[in-house]
């Protein structure tokens, strides 16, 4: 009989996809895209405040591919703290010419499986994370198994914890060229994880996953979503998508 495993929960999490209308945006003066994109840095400058504060953190990434155009990633203390974000930014005139492709509403969270201190410092980065200004965004949800003699929540807890240190011990060895945060989303929203990933090298999102597809805990009990993968908005690129 399976049994669940404490969680130690830290700050809430919403990630936010969304699709640009270029042709609406188009229909802007310059008078008027040059206020759009002082009102957007005023608004991402109040975020990045709150981060150098360590009062909240936040993404903002350039996203490839016809899933969306932008990815946003907002961490705080409630869900309250979420909403407010989320009316700020969908109050800005930018925001008009948007449209919410996908979002997933979750909260970090360190699992007890593998026993450790949870007063440290790693702990603590993974609660409550002070997020990298790294080149390269990945994000993807995922959820286990609970199909027949693949149920994973029906495993005895001692061996779901065996196959967790596998696949942590496998995560570790690609601490040196990535970061990547779970954050967790049962009852909160459809999918029962948030798996982020940032690096200076998008291949190593190629190779982690690749490689977790070959360890139990995922070949065997994973079901994943899409991939959004994307660049770091800095001030050259927001001049470049909003010009």
């Amino acid at each position: 009989m399976g049994k669940a495993i404490p969680t130690v929960e830290g700050w809430h999490s919403q990630h936010m996809v969304f699709a640009m209308d270029f042709s609406a945006w188009n229909c802007f003066t310059e008078d008027e895209k040059a206020a759009a994109r002082n009102e957007l840095k005023a608004f991402l400058a109040d975020l990045e405040a709150k981060h150098q504060a360590k009062e909240g953190s936040y993404a903002f990434y350039d996203c490839n591919g016809a899933k969306g155009d932008l990815i946003l990633w907002i961490l705080g203390p409630s869900l309250e703290y979420l909403a407010q974000v989320e009316r700020k930014f969908r109050r800005l005139a930018i925001a008009s010419v948007l449209v919410q492709t996908y979002s997933y509403t979750s909260v970090t969270e360190v699992s007890t499986y593998v026993k450790a201190k949870l007063d440290t410092e790693e702990v603590n980065q993974k609660l409550y994370p002070h997020v990298p200004r790294d080149k390269y965004i990945c994000f993807y949800n995922m959820s286990k198994k609970r199909e027949g003699d693949d149920n994973w929540f029906m495993l005895p807890p001692q061996e779901r914890g065996a196959l967790m240190k596998a696949h942590g011990d496998l995560g570790k060895t690609y601490l040196d060229v990535l970061s990547e945060f779970t954050t967790g989303g049962c009852g909160l929203d459809d999918w029962e994880w948030g798996i982020t990933i940032f690096s200076n090298d998008d291949i190593q999102f190629k190779k982690i996953v690749y490689d977790m597809r070959f360890e139990v805990a995922s070949a065997k009990y994973g079901i994943f979503s899409d991939f959004y993968v994307g660049t770091i908005i800095d001030d050259a690129l927001l001049e470049e998508i909003f010009g």
